[in-house]
């Protein structure tokens, strides 16, 4: 029989199994400025799977989608900048959306 200490030592060490397994699949998204405007965004989760497929939107300062598109087979989306303030949402799945906003968009 366990004692109390080796109970605790389980528990501890089957908590930390289950942190990284939850953060093993998190999405990584990022955007950034290239020529003429263009804005190229990468995709992808943390263990390594790729995300061609995943929807992509585009939205204006009211939430409207301005442009929806899909990760491409090099793990890319690539769109013309708006105008205006706007967010990109990468659609992860499973709750694993992601949100970037051009303020915080680059070169």
């Amino acid at each position: 029989m366990p004692t109390l200490g080796s109970a605790t030592q389980l528990l501890i060490a089957g908590t930390l199994l289950f942190c990284q397994a939850a953060l093993a699949h998190a999405p990584v998204f990022d955007c950034y400025l290239e020529n003429d405007d263009q804005v190229k965004c990468e995709a992808g989760y943390t263990d390594g799977s790729p995300a061609v497929g995943r929807k992509v939107h585009v939205r204006n300062a009211s939430n409207k989608v301005l442009l929806e598109g899909s990760i491409g087979q090099d793990n890319t989306y690539t769109f013309q900048a708006p105008a205006d303030h706007y967010s990109v949402v990468f659609l992860g799945g499973d709750a694993h959306d992601a949100t970037i906003q051009s303020s915080d968009i680059s070169r």
